[in-house]
């Protein structure tokens, strides 16, 4: 999902729906396609239950300042694939939640998740150590 700019040359192209989120939240449907910056005080951030063509990234656009941002998979046990932590492949093996962890986050760590219907498949990459874990 993307919004159509018009430049001056009537050119037409798609530019992609940016959203801050600093604090936690239930996600629908309509959030699908959207790319939302991570920053602040963390919190949970809901997605909905799996629905097909469901897509989202999650991008830490600043640092978290006292708490986890934590991306909750709506239903237990969805979350497959893998996240790149430090140069490491982690596996995401059945998780309930994806954590951006404050206290070893850098910006521009993220993670794509999009949903055939029944699961979650996520990829994501983060600089540090335990920047993105995956748990449950």
């Amino acid at each position: 999902m993307g919004t159509t700019v018009t430049f001056s040359n009537d050119v037409e192209r798609i530019k992609d729906v940016t959203e801050a989120i600093s604090v936690g939240g239930t996600l629908g449907m309509a959030d699908s396609g959207k790319i939302f910056l991570v920053s602040g005080t963390g919190g949970t951030v809901t997605l909905p239950a799996p629905t097909a063509g469901f897509n989202i990234r999650f991008v830490t656009s600043g640092g978290l300042t006292s708490a986890n941002t934590v991306i909750a998979g709506g239903t237990a046990d969805v979350m497959e694939g893998s996240i790149i932590v430090a140069g490491a492949v982690v596996d995401v093996d059945a998780a309930d939640q994806l954590n951006f962890v404050h206290t070893a986050d850098n910006v521009g760590d993220f993670v794509d998740i999009w949903s055939d219907g029944t699961s979650y498949f996520v990829f994501g990459n983060a600089l540090n150590s335990g920047g993105i874990t995956a748990t449950g």
